[in-house]
């Protein structure tokens, strides 16, 4: 077990090594255990405490999202920087008929 200050990286081998753990027999447990500690909520009572457990359950809730995410990340969905218009300021790109560009004598 690797102990640190800083943010550990998760890597690919990491994903297919945590994956294959969670198709076991213990892993396929490991996350409806884990949720069965959820705090229950409350349909009366104290409003602080209704609000303190609502954020417990939550806190419950993103644990579990994050540990299915370490397994199964979404895809890096590219980017697309290129726009349908060219550049405003590459006169050549426009046949507008105007320069806005107007070259130096």
């Amino acid at each position: 077990m690797e102990i640190s200050n800083s943010p550990l990286e998760f890597d690919s081998e990491d994903v297919l090594l945590f994956r294959a753990f969670l198709q076991t027999r213990a892993g396929s447990r490991l996350i409806p255990k884990l949720l069965e500690g959820v705090p229950s909520l409350l349909e009366k009572g104290d409003v602080n405490e209704i609000l303190v457990r609502s954020g417990k359950v939550q806190g419950f809730q993103e644990a579990a999202r994050t540990l299915l995410s370490l397994a199964y990340p979404l895809p890096d969905v590219p980017t697309n920087t290129a726009t349908e218009y060219p550049d405003p300021s590459d006169d050549s790109k426009w046949n507008d008929g105007q320069q806005i560009n107007k070259p130096n004598p």
